[in-house]
């Protein structure tokens, strides 16, 4: 279907008074691209007969006659990417090319320096530098600009976001990043690399941790002080600067519904269980989207503040004898865990809360990645889980472990309901969780550790009072 729309372009160019483009790369698909990916560059132009296919600049395969088809290699994990078709004639002059993002992330304008990472200090000599970029739906990059010690270093203006950088000797450098929009948006972030004692004692890391506090009966517990709560990163204690209710922060929450055959009774209740959730937890200032997922994740509605365009579609008509056109096997195939990675990448870079409250049996048998892979990317995420899991397995099966694995590193909650007259009371718990938050604030001044998992550190928050247990992320990345 991508290769037909393609040509179509291809047809309705060269029905206009100038000549139709000599290449076109086929268009991605809506959805996240990952791992590989199979396209082909549609060629117009005789003249041209080989095709150089490149991923972020660098050249990956070439094809000498036609069809002029490629299947690249792509990060592991969902990153945005460029891929690039160049077309050469037999004297090896470029005739022409095409290029399309991969995976381009959409959200309110963001800007993070990922190298160097925090902390680090760098005497001198060649460094990389690499950025990543929120673009808000709608407007497209004019130029990242990095500096060193606000000199311009580079120019960039397609991902990847990354440069190399000379660091000089002497007792100051800093790094800069900046990005301009098409509609004049700007913003920067700084890393000091290097620098005197008197910034080093300024350079410190600003941590917030997004807790939940239940009591008795697992209720949410208000109205707890600065003084009731204690930070541990890596063992060590930490000094709080800040605790205060994160129940009129800003919310963007994503929903979940498995729509997997073995759903399929509950398709309904399970629709409108969410929709009701969604209408009471949120205001008018948060922000959510629909995912359903079967044998494949499919986004029913983007990340939107206007709620009544959240929408779920109708529920899936199983025929229980049809077969599945792609295989020929019997419908069945559930991807959770390409759901649960696909749902946090549309929330990267999001200012305020972010969470995916998931309903699902738990079962696997369609993903691309993995249980390790999906537990990873959750941990370095800062989205919180919860998981409303329906018919699951008894106490110690894997699926039922798995996910309560995905909420406890995220700081969420399984819970467990065996009919749909469960539904309403379980997001209603969820509901009140959300609302009864404690956003908690310290300051980390130690680097990062070399040799250590990029600069992850691992977090615990306990409470003075005892019957009281908190939930939060089980560590963060720097």
């Amino acid at each position: 279907m991508k290769a037909f729309a393609a040509a179509s372009l291809l047809l309705l160019l060269a029905g206009q008074d100038s000549a139709p483009p000599p290449l076109v790369l086929t268009l991605p698909p809506p959805d996240l691209v990952f791992d590989s990916w199979r396209t082909e560059a549609l060629v117009s132009n005789s003249a041209i007969k080989k095709v150089v296919f490149l991923v972020d600049g660098k050249a990956q395969q070439t094809v000498g006659k036609p069809p002029f088809k490629a299947t690249v290699r792509l990060q592991h994990f969902p990153v945005e990417q460029a891929v690039r078709a160049e077309g050469f004639d037999a004297a090896g002059a470029l005739v022409g090319a095409d290029e399309v993002i991969l995976n381009q992330p959409r959200g309110a304008l963001g800007l993070w320096i990922l190298d160097p990472p925090k902390g680090k200090r760098i005497s001198e000599g060649k460094i990389s530098a690499r950025a990543a970029l929120m673009v808000p739906e709608g407007r497209r990059v004019e130029a990242l600009e990095w500096k060193l010690n606000d000199q311009p270093v580079a120019r960039l203006t397609q991902p990847p976001w990354q440069t190399e950088v000379e660091i000089p000797p002497g007792d100051v450098a800093y790094l800069t990043a900046s990005v301009t929009l098409d509609d004049g948006s700007h913003t920067e972030v700084v890393r000091f690399l290097k620098s005197p004692q008197v910034l080093d004692e300024i350079d410190v890391g600003l941590v917030e941790l997004y807790v939940a506090v239940t009591g008795a009966g697992n209720q949410p517990v208000a109205d707890l002080e600065s003084s009731d709560f204690e930070v541990y990163e890596a063992g060590k204690k930490q000094e709080i600067l800040k605790v205060e209710p994160a129940r009129d922060l800003p919310w963007t929450v994503g929903l979940l519904l498995d729509t997997s055959r073995s759903m399929d009774w509950v398709h309904g209740a399970a629709r409108q269980a969410a929709t009701n959730f969604l209408h009471s937890a949120l205001k008018p200032n948060d922000k959510a989207f629909a995912l359903t997922f079967a044998d494949r994740p499919h986004l029913e509605t983007p990340p939107t503040s206007d709620l009544e365009k959240v929408v779920f579609g109708p529920a899936p008509n199983w025929d229980w004898s049809s077969k599945n056109p792609a295989t020929g096997a019997s419908w069945g195939y559930t991807a959770l865990h390409d759901a649960v990675i696909q749902s946090l990448y549309y929330v990267r870079g999001l200012q305020g809360q972010r969470a995916l409250v998931m309903l699902t049996d738990g079962g696997d048998n369609a993903s691309f990645f993995t249980t390790r892979d999906t537990v990873e990317y959750a941990r370095r995420s800062g989205v919180v889980i919860y998981t409303i899991g329906f018919h699951l397995p008894a106490l110690g099966s894997y699926d039922r472990a798995k996910l309560a694995e995905l909420c406890e590193v995220t700081g969420g909650r399984l819970f467990s309901i065996e009919n749909a007259g469960e539904l309403a009371g379980a997001y209603t718990q969820i509901e009140k969780e959300l609302r009864s938050r404690y956003r908690v604030t310290y300051n980390d001044e130690r680097p990062a550790v070399a040799g250590t998992l990029v600069g992850y550190r691992q977090v615990a928050v306990k409470l003075k009072k005892s019957g009281l247990k908190a939930r939060t992320v089980s560590g963060t990345y720097r």
